[in-house]
């Protein structure tokens, strides 16, 4: 082979390698930078008929450097909050609802020496909450690992930043952390819908079980929604073990807080307006009477929009 064929060999060799490893370079030099980033996480997600609703934050930690900021951004119809405690605060392991946490507390930075607090997040309107906020940023300026929690869900919805020094190789992408976010996903409504089918072969006939909660998921449905007696019979509507608020809701629903407190008479159910009130405490149940053949819909007031109705039919 002349020595100029050789040449441009060896040349076109050394090009092509210099290409393949430009990505790598390029991949390799992107884990660690002096300019401060951005990191996206969802809070909370859901099936796409909303039945089932997740207490995940989305991934459930992630690494940043310090500068950073968090982006978090609602995935979700059921209301979350992202929420960092005063230094030595605690959270019990479900947390009753406080109108405070409507609004937001803190300025944009999280540097574990204040209580901070996003206010609500979701997806959609909840009666009580008003219109949620869909996203919220912090900054962490100082090194270190921060806990946060949904004030809503308590220590059942926790996530983790850890704060590694500026310009720290970052361990994982938001590419990764979107995977792993989607896995988690995945095996949060999987929980659900486990705990909807547990729900129906424990529900016993002529009641209705309101909705059922996990460890990470939520399942936002009457269980069983339809349901058939007749003339005379009574229906036992009964909150879980571990449950979130509802409320069963005949007719107009009433405005406001009007569907805080119990109205109408359950004992002879024919029709109208009738409303359970709110309904938290585990085991609560409300009974209904019905004296009239029909078909009877009804609403939980807090839940309508994400699915939550049912139907009762009275036959002679």
């Amino acid at each position: 082979m002349h020595s100029s064929a050789m040449l441009r060999r060896l040349t076109l060799v050394a090009t092509a390698v210099t290409a393949l490893a430009l990505p790598v370079a390029a991949a390799t030099s992107a884990s660690a930078s002096t300019t401060p980033r951005t990191w996206r996480v969802t809070v909370g997600s859901q099936t796409p008929d909303m039945a089932i609703q997740t207490m995940v934050f989305l991934p459930k930690e992630v690494w940043i450097d310090a500068g950073d900021t968090v982006h978090w951004v609602a995935g979700s119809a059921e209301p979350h909050t992202v929420t960092f405690l005063a230094p030595g605060a605690t959270l019990p392991e479900f947390s009753p609802f406080d109108p405070t946490q409507v609004g937001p507390v803190g300025g944009t930075t999280e540097d574990g020496t204040a209580y901070t607090n996003s206010g609500v997040m979701g997806q959609q309107t909840i009666a009580l909450l008003g219109t949620p906020r869909t996203t919220y940023d912090l900054t962490f300026p100082t090194k270190g690992t921060y806990t946060y929690y949904c004030l809503l869900h308590g220590v059942m919805m926790t996530g983790t930043v850890h704060v590694q020094a500026a310009g720290t190789r970052y361990p994982f992408s938001q590419a990764d952390y979107n995977r792993q976010a989607a896995a988690q996903s995945v095996t949060a409504i999987t929980e659900g819908r486990n705990l909807w089918r547990q729900t129906r072969l424990e529900t016993a006939p002529g009641t209705v079980t309101m909705g059922a909660v996990g460890t990470q998921s939520m399942v936002m449905r009457f269980i069983f929604h339809r349901t058939v007696v007749h003339v005379g019979d009574s229906v036992t509507f009964m909150e879980g073990a571990n449950t979130a608020p509802h409320t069963v809701t005949f007719g107009t629903e009433p405005a406001g807080l009007g569907i805080l407190p119990p109205s109408g008479d359950p004992t002879h159910y024919v029709g109208g307006d009738l409303n359970s009130g709110l309904l938290a405490a585990p085991g609560s149940t409300f009974t209904v009477t019905f004296d009239k053949a029909g078909t009877y819909h009804y609403i939980c007031a807090l839940h309508d929009d994400m699915g939550m109705v049912g139907d009762i039919i009275v036959r002679r």
